[in-house]
């Protein structure tokens, strides 16, 4: 199977695609299952989770990119909101309390990464070890830190536009259309990361993008 279990929608304060328009695309470009995971923000989710209910051969897995006040903090199976702000620890804990998986998101982004530091002392069990918006560099420091912290892998596009959905994706072993199964999977490390990293050359456009949004948010984090 392959899910993009990173994906960001309008419902994102830097998005710009509906939930809508983000399953018919990834039906159409042939992944087996996505999770929208927007900042702090779980609308988007369960709404697209609704959409695709009697569907039995697509998984929309509902999650939300929590942001502690360290970094990203991707949570998936969750249905409830986790306040953002918490320290890496307590947000780990109330995703666990909600019956959500907790994953470190690219931990060594600049400025939204937890870094490596909070990533060990957060007892992560899954590393997200593939984003598609992280240079190669930042991606094979996260598999190398995976791999020797014993975590779970998976890989996202982290996208904001509909063009780079599936540019990096989760790989399941086990071919199960159930949201508690493939958590489980990842859980236990019978998932790895594949895809495409942000080439050099699109840094400038990425960055610039990025001091976009720093500054229309009132030059504040998201």
């Amino acid at each position: 199977m392959k899910i993009d279990i990173h994906i960001h929608s309008s419902h994102s304060n830097d998005g710009s695609v509906s939930p809508k328009e983000i399953l018919r695309y990834a039906r159409k470009i042939d992944l087996d299952g996505i999770a929208i995971t927007d900042h702090n923000e779980l609308s988007g989710s369960l709404k697209i989770l609704k959409e695709n209910s009697n569907q039995k051969d697509f998984v929309v897995i509902p999650g939300v990119e929590v942001s502690s006040s360290e970094g990203h903090i991707l949570a998936l199976g969750i249905t409830k909101t986790v306040p953002k702000n918490l320290t890496v620890k307590e947000t780990i804990e109330k995703i666990s309390d909600l019956g959500g998986l907790a994953i470190a998101s690219h931990p060594f982004r600049f400025w939204s990464g937890l870094g490596e530091e909070n990533v060990r002392k957060g007892g992560f069990e899954v590393i997200e070890t593939i984003n598609s918006r992280s240079l190669k560099k930042e991606n094979l420091k996260s598999g190398h830190l995976a791999k020797e912290l014993g975590c779970g892998k998976t890989g996202g596009s982290d996208s904001h536009l509909l063009s780079h959905i599936g540019n990096a994706y989760t790989v399941i072993e086990n071919p199960s259309f159930k949201t508690e199964d493939i958590l489980e999977d990842i859980r236990r490390g019978k998932s790895k990361g594949e895809g495409t990293s942000r080439r050099p050359s699109e840094t400038p456009k990425y960055a610039a993008g990025c001091v976009y949004l720093w500054l229309k948010r009132g030059m504040k984090r998201i």
